[in-house]
């Protein structure tokens, strides 16, 4: 049996820059195991692969689309690029117009449609819970950069650089791209889960009231867009700096450019009156069809690592 997949490139409306998204259905009554969606998202090797569950009759009333993420190496809660990607199929591609809400390993993900610079795009409400780890890297060369976790299961080291030279020069994980699912025992107690990638940026301050962030991100590989460490970054600076300035607040983050990937991703946080905590997270952007096809299910016998 085969599953009918669709990819996309996020973050853009031009085809070969973005982020590639592969998007996997999944049929009622076709129950994939771990090791089998692992060994498709493998099969990718993309950043993010989504498997999109057929909707039950149940979701159908609740306006829910069920997914799971899945890395080249292991499935995480929440990743921005795979959601927005799914979001704009749903809009504009599948046209499954009763679904408006992501089921989502890290929580329920509401989703609309958004023209962004008159061009169909998709705007969802950020599954958050954002936290600021307590040094967790202290002793190492990169152990003073502010570490957070948008959601349990995605973290991001933060470092801030002087200028686009130095943002350029960046070249891979400052915990070991060999390590990027290993160090999270470091982290705080309750919150050891998932990746950390160094998300390297330079602020490029306010143009008509929004805030230009250029970005690097390096996990396992370099991504060309990262919605989780981006908005976890706005979300960070607007925790920072929240004594002052208005409670909602806008980004435009550019990542991707020096791999040939340029990444539109557009964000706005907006904190809590305590100006403390994050009231909501939104994320969006476009993106655009590229492949389409069908992929053989793995043999259940075979496993992700054999002994």
């Amino acid at each position: 049996m085969a599953l009918n997949f669709v990819t996309f490139d996020v973050f853009t409306t031009t085809p070969f820059r973005g982020n590639p998204l592969a998007i996997v259905q999944v049929p009622a009554g076709t129950k994939l195991s771990q090791d089998q969606k692992q060994l498709i998202a493998r099969e990718f090797n993309l950043s993010e692969t989504v498997f999109l569950h057929e909707q039950t009759a149940e979701d159908i009333q609740a306006r829910i689309a069920r997914i799971d993420i899945f890395t080249a190496l292991a499935e995480v809660p929440f990743a921005g690029h795979p959601t927005i990607g799914t979001s704009n199929f749903l809009l504009h591609h599948l046209h499954l117009g009763s679904a408006r809400i992501l089921a989502t390993k890290a929580g329920l993900v509401p989703f609309k449609e958004l023209y962004l610079d008159g061009k169909p795009g998709a705007e969802l409400a950020v599954a958050h819970n954002v936290h600021i780890h307590n040094r967790p890297f202290e002793g190492t060369s990169y152990g003073h950069h502010p570490v957070v976790s948008i959601v349990n299961g995605m973290t991001a080291i933060f470092v801030r650089l002087p200028d686009l030279e130095a943002l350029g020069k960046q070249t891979a994980n400052l915990v070991g791209t060999e390590n990027t699912y290993k160090v999270k025992d470091k982290l705080d107690e309750g919150w050891r889960n998932g990746p950390v990638v160094s998300y390297f940026y330079v602020d490029l301050g306010y143009t008509n009231g929004v805030r230009k962030l250029r970005t690097r991100s390096f996990g396992a590989r370099e991504d060309p867009a990262t919605g989780s460490a981006s908005s976890g970054l706005c979300s960070f600076l607007s925790l920072i700096e929240g004594g002052e300035g208005p409670l909602a607040r806008k980004y435009e983050v550019i990542q991707g450019v020096e791999i040939g990937r340029k990444s539109e991703i557009r964000i706005q946080v907006t904190l809590n009156e305590d100006r403390k905590s994050i009231k909501e997270i939104l994320l969006s952007g476009n993106a655009v069809k590229i492949l389409e096809g069908k992929v053989p299910i793995p043999p259940s016998e075979l496993i992700v690592r054999p002994e």
